[in-house]
C-alpha cells in the first residue's frame, strides 16, 4: 500500500513538473509575440506622425503662398486704384499746392509698393524651387502676378513724364494766371469803386431829413423865420439847423410818430400822399406814397404843441 502510494505520489509530481514546464513555454511564447507586436506597433505610429507633420508642414507652407499671393493681388488693385486717382486730376486743380504735395506722397507710395511686392514674388519663387511642393498652378500665378506688376511699372513710368509735363504747363499758367489776377484785382477795386459810389448817389437820392417840434423850437433853429410882427411865417429860407434834423432814408420810412395832440405840416407835400392819425391820443403821420409826398420837398418841418 505504501509502495503504491509513492508511486502515485511520485506519478502526480512528475505529471505536475510537465505541466508547469508546458505553461511556462506557452507564457513565454505569448510575451515574446506580444513584445514584437508592442515594436511593431510603436514603429507604426512614429512613422504615421512623421508623415502627418510633414503634411501638416507641406499644408502651411502651401497656405502660406496662397495668402502671399493673395496680398499681392490686392495691392496691385491698390497701385491701380491709386494711378488712376492721380491721372484723373485736372491740370487746373493741379495748381492747388496740397494737391500736388498729395499726388507726390502717392507716387512715392506706388513706387515703393511694386519693389516691395517684386521683392515678395522674388522671394515665393525661390522658396518654391526649394520646396518639395511642386504646382504648375502655383508657378503660373506668380508668373502672371509678376507680369502685371511690371505693368504697373510701365504705367507708372509713364505717369511720371505726363506729370512733368503737366507741371510745365502748370508754370506757364501760374504766370498767366498770375497776370489775370492782377487785372481781375483791378477790375474788382473799380468795381468796388463804383459800388461804393453807387451806393452813395443812391443814398442821396433816397435820403430825406423830417423836425418836429414847438414854434418856439423851430424858430430858435432857425427852420421857421419871420420879418415881423405882421409879416408871414417863413420855413427852411435862411442858415437853418441841419443838425437838428433827423435823416431818413424815404423809402422804407412808413410812419413817424408825433407825440403830440396837435401836429400842422408847415413843408409842401401832396395831401394826398400821407394823412395824420392818432394813435393812443396821438398823432402819427402816414405816408401813403412815398415817391409822391418827397416829390416836392426832400425836408419835413411839423409844428406840434
Amino acid at each position: 500500500m505504501f509502495t503504491l502510494n509513492s508511486q502515485i505520489s511520485s506519478s502526480t509530481t512528475h505529471f505536475n513538473m510537465k505541466s508547469t514546464i508546458f505553461t511556462f513555454a506557452i507564457l513565454l511564447i505569448f510575451f515574446t509575440s506580444c513584445g514584437k507586436q508592442s515594436s511593431d506597433y510603436k514603429s507604426l505610429k512614429a512613422e504615421n506622425d512623421s508623415l502627418l507633420n510633414a503634411k501638416l508642414k507641406l499644408q502651411e507652407e502651401v497656405d502660406g503662398y496662397f495668402s502671399a499671393m493673395n496680398q499681392i493681388e490686392q495691392n496691385i488693385e491698390k497701385i491701380k486704384s491709386t494711378e488712376n486717382v492721380i491721372s484723373t486730376h485736372p491740370v487746373g486743380k493741379e495748381l492747388n499746392d496740397d494737391v500736388r504735395t498729395k499726388i507726390n506722397e502717392d507716387m512715392i507710395y506706388i513706387n515703393d509698393m511694386i519693389l516691395a511686392n517684386k521683392a515678395e514674388l522674388t522671394r515665393l519663387r525661390s522658396k518654391i524651387k526649394k520646396s518639395a511642393f511642386k504646382s504648375s498652378q502655383l508657378e503660373h500665378t506668380i508668373s502672371r502676378l509678376t507680369k502685371a506688376l511690371e505693368e504697373e511699372s510701365s504705367k507708372v513710368a509713364l505717369l511720371q513724364v505726363e506729370l512733368a509735363e503737366k507741371d510745365s504747363i502748370i508754370v506757364k499758367l501760374d504766370t498767366k494766371v498770375s497776370e489775370m489776377n492782377k487785372d481781375i484785382d483791378v477790375l474788382a477795386t473799380d468795381n468796388k469803386t463804383k459800388e461804393t459810389k453807387i451806393k452813395e448817389q443812391d443814398e442821396t437820392i433816397h435820403t430825406a431829413w423830417y423836425v418836429f417840434g414847438t414854434l418856439s423850437e423851430l424858430k430858435q433853429q432857425k427852420i421857421v423865420t419871420t420879418d415881423g410882427i405882421l409879416s408871414a411865417q417863413k420855413v427852411l429860407q435862411r442858415d437853418f439847423n441841419k443838425n437838428y434834423f433827423v435823416r431818413i432814408d424815404a423809402r422804407n420810412t412808413k410812419s413817424i410818430p408825433l407825440y403830440s395832440t396837435r401836429a400842422k405840416i408847415l413843408t409842401s407835400h401832396p395831401k394826398s400822399s400821407y394823412t395824420l392819425e392818432k394813435e393812443n391820443g396821438n398823432f402819427v403821420l402816414l405816408i401813403l406814397d412815398t415817391d409822391e409826398f418827397w416829390s416836392i420837398s426832400k425836408y419835413l418841418v411839423i409844428e406840434v404843441e
